[in-house]
């Protein structure tokens, strides 16, 4: 006799263990998957900054129940994902323009303190480069492929790859805390200001952008990776300044 099919109330302790494995092959439990989901839903615009997050809604669309759902906002709250307004609810975490430039300030800095430790990592270690040379190259074809297709899975697999450079490039300091920092202040909202939004001329330029940063890091070149740098992250802004203002304009 086949198994019935689990109905939302019935859903015990064993939905919350291991069910799937990510892309790096680490075990994902239902939490997990659905703060994916949610986070794929905000990188492609699916939910906008500012709106209202509905356990009811949300387990409907992913197709489980509201308890892993409730669980996933809450661990996204932590993150600074999402927000809790008291007799509201909770809503996708909205960013101002000043927002913004101040996380960039802060992701400047972060960048910049290490140059010199990331060049000597690298060159160093063999595998630490070979991470960023396997991210930029899996990340250019992922952009051919894009360009041609426009599709959504590409494109969040260049958030993606994007998001992993800049995670690989800060591990290359050492510190961890430092990397702890960059996930924490690297919210999925802002980045809605500029995948998708932009021209693919845009995205080409920044991954061009990534490969002369790793270039300064191989040439040993320390004031030419902290130029590269902040150039980097000044066409960033940039984007969200012309975009955010633009879209305020009624």
């Amino acid at each position: 006799m086949a198994k019935e099919k689990k109905s939302k109330k019935e859903f015990s302790n064993e939905d919350f263990h291991e069910i799937s494995e990510s892309e790096e092959g680490k075990k994902e439990t239902l939490v997990d998957v659905i703060c994916r989901k949610i986070r794929r839903d905000i990188i492609i615009g699916e939910l906008q900054p500012g709106s209202k997050l509905m356990s009811k809604e949300l387990a409907l669309k992913y197709g489980t129940s509201e308890t892993p759902v409730k669980l996933a906002l809450n661990r996204m709250i932590s993150e600074e994902i999402v927000e809790n307004f008291p007799r509201q609810g909770m809503v996708v975490k909205p960013i101002t323009l000043s927002d913004a430039e101040e996380v960039f300030d802060l992701r400047l800095m972060m960048d910049l303190y290490y140059t010199r430790e990331i060049i000597d990592a690298v060159r160093v270690n063999k595998s630490l480069r070979q991470e960023l040379e396997e991210n930029i190259n899996e990340h250019e074809e992922i952009m051919k492929r894009y360009i041609d297709t426009n599709d959504v899975e590409l494109f969040v697999q260049d958030y993606n790859h994007d998001y992993e450079f800049h995670r690989i490039y800060l591990k290359c300091s050492g510190n961890q805390k430092l990397v702890d920092m960059y996930k924490r202040i690297n919210p999925f909202i802002y980045s809605n200001y500029i995948f998708r939004r932009q021209s693919t001329e845009k995205d080409m330029a920044g991954l061009e952008e990534h490969k002369a940063i790793l270039q300064a890091i191989i040439n040993g070149n320390e004031e030419e990776l902290r130029s590269r740098i902040s150039t980097h992250i000044q066409n960033a802004v940039k984007s969200i300044q012309i975009i955010m203002k633009c879209e305020r304009i009624k």
